[in-house]
């Protein structure tokens, strides 16, 4: 249950990473354009029996300003009564006082608008007038009628949003006679304009000067067969930036992504070993040591496994531990005849020493003991994992130590494509993002190793021990009054496994009296409960080391800070789009 709710956060997360950014994105039309002005925009629109649109403009511009390379026209393909079509301008075609021009095509705002550059980048147009005329065709622009007397309509947008314009002629051919026209001049306006031609297929125009950023707007119904539409997506434009503007694509990314989720999921289950069974063992298994055990019980070395195996070589006799108000002092109290017949692992805490009667003092403030520290439980705990590497007991598995790398690069794949949405589709983070989802288990602890036959007969006997620590006296009994020192002798297994306190509370209620406090502790934890005092020594030697580590961290820190719909309306049909300089 704990992994399924894993997934379906993970699923939650990923799907807000990949969708909100691409909604909010903003994307609109361009900023008015002040250094050119258009005496004169004129346009032809032939619309065919199809409901095929060709359009025809020519635009009288006047440069009023030096140092322009050209203009350029675009195109709106959302239509705001039609959510589920795109009007697609294909066949673009420019020229320029009669001649031909350079014509560089473009997608902004997450495919939103397609942008024709018309000019030389390498020239500039001289000031003054120059003609321009675009063609260019979209495909099924007529909708069913929203008027119950029309069973067709064109809803469209007949002059660009752009500069000011000193007066438009338009012409609209239909493939019927048009009926209850209406025409607006303006954004959100219902009149302004008279069409002429009402009743016959060619409709007529005609403005005076319109200001800038002006649409005519134009609402024609025909009594014929609404012809198939163009290019429709099952989801509306606000959702292209997320989904693209293919179905074919859409399903291609969902099939990978879904393949790429099954992968990491096989991969996980791959990197699961099933539980070899624990036996009651009322020892520890023979040969090792405290970290070692809670290493192959659990894939995992830390702070708890070096101050357990501190305590072992204490409870042997190979060191002393003394705590002075925050300060810890560790001792070596024999040198290499103390630490004889001590496993590897524990043998290599020596390191922190010098040899007989040298010390190790540790404060929260320390920030040289913290460098040391750190040190040396990055080497303990390396030295914990290459035990059990050379000793045949456990072998790389699946990606290796290489899981953990995989999957963050997965997650940053996911972040990268949501904000910058390279190919203006979200969805291909579903990829890297469903693999990363359902293969995090690959960055989990052990999840790069496995035990071999001999790491797994060794693990069920340390599980086994576990099992008698950590288990209610009720079920396991523990004969204390046999053996005095039972107790303290594997009170460092019990802070390995971390089941400290449970070890604690066995001994409790099996002899009614608080358990005796080891003997290594000294007298700072005198007077209290062994119990409490187990828990408040590894807790107090923790915050510790972590105070001196953090002492340390905080410094390098320091030192690299200085681095570096439905009723008319004017603007509201399609062929939204606008036209500007460059």
């Amino acid at each position: 249950m704990k992994r399924v709710v894993g997934y379906l956060v993970g699923l939650a997360v990923l799907c807000l990473v990949l969708v909100v950014p691409a909604l909010i994105r903003s994307g609109g039309d361009a900023a008015i354009d002040s250094d050119i002005s258009i005496d004169s925009y004129r346009a032809t629109l032939d619309v065919d029996e199809n409901g095929d649109l060709t359009v025809d403009e020519t635009l009288d511009v006047a440069f009023l300003v030096g140092g322009k390379h050209g203009i350029f026209r675009y195109w709106d393909r959302r239509d705001p009564n039609a959510p589920h079509a795109r009007r697609d301008p294909h066949d673009v075609v420019v020229t320029m006082d009669g001649q031909d021009v350079p014509v560089e095509l473009s997608d902004e705002s997450g495919r939103r608008y397609l942008v024709a550059r018309v000019g030389d980048p390498n020239s500039t147009v001289s000031t003054g007038n120059h003609t321009y005329r675009i063609h260019y065709e979209v495909d099924g622009v007529l909708e069913p009628g929203v008027d119950a007397d029309s069973e067709t309509q064109l809803y469209w947008e007949l002059v660009p949003h752009g500069p000011q314009i000193g007066e438009a002629n338009l012409t609209v051919h239909l493939p019927a006679a048009a009926e209850h026209v209406e025409c607006a001049v303006g954004a959100g306006q219902t009149g302004g304009c008279r069409p002429q031609g009402e009743g016959t297929d060619t409709l007529r125009v005609r403005t005076g000067a319109l200001e800038p950023g002006t649409p005519v707007t134009l609402l024609a119904g025909m009594d014929i067969p609404t012809p198939p539409p163009g290019k429709e997506l099952p989801w509306t434009q606000r959702w292209d930036a997320v989904l693209g503007t293919s179905v074919p694509v859409a399903v291609l990314v969902l099939l990978l992504a879904v393949g790429a989720g099954l992968l990491g999921f096989v991969l996980v289950r791959r990197t699961r070993e099933q539980d070899p069974g624990f036996p009651l063992l009322y020892a520890p298994p023979e040969g090792i040591g405290p970290a070692q055990a809670a290493y192959l019980v659990s894939e995992d070395v830390g702070d708890e496994q070096y101050v357990a195996t501190l305590m072992y070589a204490a409870e042997r006799g190979a060191i002393d531990l003394n705590r002075s108000n925050d300060t810890w002092t560790i001792t070596d109290k024999n040198g290499s005849e103390g630490w004889a017949g001590l496993d590897p692992v524990t043998s290599g805490v020596a390191h922190l020493l010098g040899g007989p009667g040298a010390s190790f003092r540790a404060s929260p403030k320390d920030v040289e003991a913290g460098k040391r520290l750190k040190a040396e439980m990055e080497r303990f705990e390396e030295s914990t994992r290459s035990w059990a590497r050379s000793s045949g007991l456990m072998v790389a598995s699946g990606l290796g130590n290489r899981g953990a790398l995989v999957i963050g690069a997965s997650a940053l794949a996911v972040l990268a494509i949501a904000w910058w949405n390279p190919l203006d589709m979200t969805l291909l983070g579903l990829v890297p993002g469903l693999f990363a989802v359902f293969g995090a288990g690959l960055a989990a602890t052990g999840a790069g190793t496995r035990r071999t036959r001999a790491g797994r007969d060794l693990w069920s006997r340390s599980g086994g021990f576990r099992r008698i620590l950590s288990t209610p006296s009720a079920e396991d009994r523990f004969d204390f009054a046999a053996r005095k020192d039972l107790y303290t002798a594997y009170v460092p297994w019990a802070v390995a496994f971390g089941c400290a306190d449970e070890w604690a509370e066995k001994y409790r209620t099996e002899m009614g009296s608080e358990p005796p406090v080891p003997s290594y502790f000294g007298g700072y934890y005198g007077g209290m409960a062994a119990g409490s005092a187990v828990s408040s020594m590894v807790g107090d030697f923790q915050s510790t080391v972590s105070s001196a580590i953090s002492s340390y961290e905080a410094t390098q820190k320091s030192s690299s800070s200085g681095g570096v719909g439905g009723s008319f309306s004017g603007g509201g049909g399609g062929g939204g789009g606008g036209v500007g300089s460059w």
